[in-house]
């Protein structure tokens, strides 16, 4: 746990509900704390200010747990983030509820005893979310405690990183750290892997992301919490950025076996190699010639710039444009849940890459330049939208060799050729920073 999430409560809990706001949409909230994306009832409200009638209800269930005095974890089992649309704002509810020691300054009837109420909530490197409150009662920290910036990607909430001074702001820290690697100049292709007393050379296509985590002191793959100082990073060159790469849960490839959707859809590797391939960009509204297929984002109406009442309804699909045939879906669950895991915060961080000299392990060098989109903000929607637009498009590497071995490869991507237009519909807030 690098830094924590600080908000101070209301002198009156914020409604009858024993609820904490934290915000007016759910971009930033849902992606900021790992949870479990699940959708209620369509609203029925027409009357409320801002209603949508028949507009999803969303919700993200939280893997809480509270911390007491001694040292102690209570798990939250009703955690949970959601959506009130028509209002419009966030609320972070059923904290209390089956809990067997919840703080009791959270208590609505006994919260006056307490005085300033300071919430403070943190990521553990399992992902799980740990919670604690401070109290003018019992806590002389709440007199003294520290005037921290804002949460960029959810104002509502302030943070405490424990990477700098009380204080820092962790964009800044991020930059400095990307500036020191900037001005490092080349460096040979790396990466840390977890319970590893240090780098080790790499070699493969990802080794522009493992370097730079690997220089920036961010072990691979090591858990669910965002890279560094709360955000996620990638870096790009010219081409393709990879977003995520979420398995189809509907449709033939959802429903069967790997090598079965490759017997029935694969076809042969160039140069006669032995090999099968589903490979191809495929995007919103075009049909991919080599597999005859078209992605649509069904659920949506594009034109009305609604979606439907039941997230049932919603998915993105693979369709064979003859038959009308689902070769591969994926349910509105399963692309909520594998965007939720991508962070509200996130650097795209521009690269180079030149042949490595020398035969030591590396086979690349890798130079990280001074241009830097700093993001904050998103959420299923604008991923759904931006997959119609033919902005984020699928684009497979699945591949089963001579030698049997399977390689599956669901690459969601972004080109990088209009990367800011296209930042702007994923993220609510992007900024193109150049590194001192």
């Amino acid at each position: 746990m690098t830094q924590l999430y600080v908000k101070q409560l209301a002198p009156k809990q914020d409604n009858e509900k024993n609820q904490i706001y934290l915000g007016s949409g759910l971009d930033g909230a849902t992606n900021l704390f790992p949870a479990a994306i699940v959708a209620r009832s369509p609203s029925e409200s027409t009357e409320k200010r801002k209603s949508s009638q028949g507009k999803p209800k969303v919700e993200a269930q939280i893997d809480l747990a509270w911390l007491d005095r001694n040292g102690s974890l209570h798990d939250a089992p009703h955690a949970r983030i959601i959506d009130y649309f028509q209002y419009p704002e966030i609320r972070f509810s059923g904290f209390m509820r089956g809990c067997d020691e919840p703080p009791d300054a959270l208590r609505r009837n006994n919260q006056a005893q307490y005085g300033v109420r300071i919430l403070l909530l943190g990521i553990s490197n399992t992902g799980r979310t740990i919670g604690f409150v401070i109290t003018e009662a019992e806590d002389e920290l709440v007199s003294v405690f520290p005037d921290l910036p804002e949460l960029r990607a959810l104002p509502t909430l302030r943070v405490l990183t424990f990477l700098g001074a009380a204080g820092s702001s962790p964009t800044e820290l991020l930059l400095s750290d990307l500036a020191a690697a900037h001005h490092a100049g080349w460096h040979p292709s790396i990466i840390l892997k977890p319970r590893e007393s240090g780098p080790i050379p790499f070699r493969g296509n990802q080794g522009g992301g493992y370097t730079l985590e690997a220089i920036l002191g961010v072990p691979a793959n090591a858990d669910h919490a965002p890279d560094k100082h709360g955000y996620e990073i990638k870096t790009y060159s010219k081409g393709k950025i990879s977003l995520m790469t979420p398995t189809a849960d509907t449709g033939y490839g959802g429903d069967n076996p790997f090598r079965d959707f490759m017997a029935k859809y694969g076809r042969p590797g160039q140069a006669n190699d032995g090999r099968t391939v589903f490979t191809g960009v495929h995007r919103s509204g075009r049909v991919n010639p080599a597999t005859g297929c078209e992605l649509t984002v069904d659920g949506y109406d594009a034109a009305a710039g609604s979606f439907s009442a039941d997230t049932n309804d919603i998915q993105v699909s693979i369709r064979k444009v003859e038959t009308g045939e689902v070769i591969s879906g994926w349910s509105f669950k399963k692309l909520a849940d594998s965007w939720n895991k991508k962070h509200s915060s996130a650097a795209y961080v521009a690269r180079e890459r030149r042949p490595h000299e020398g035969d030591d392990g590396h086979d690349h060098d890798y130079r990280f330049l001074a241009d830097v989109f700093i993001c904050e903000g998103t959420d299923i929607w604008r991923l759904l939208r931006t997959i119609h637009s033919g902005e984020v498009y699928f684009d497979p590497a699945h591949t089963i060799y001579a030698s049997g071995e399977a390689k599956v490869r669901p690459q969601w991507r972004i080109n990088t050729s209009r990367l800011a237009e296209c930042l702007s519909h994923l993220y609510r807030e992007v900024q193109l920073v150049t590194l001192p």
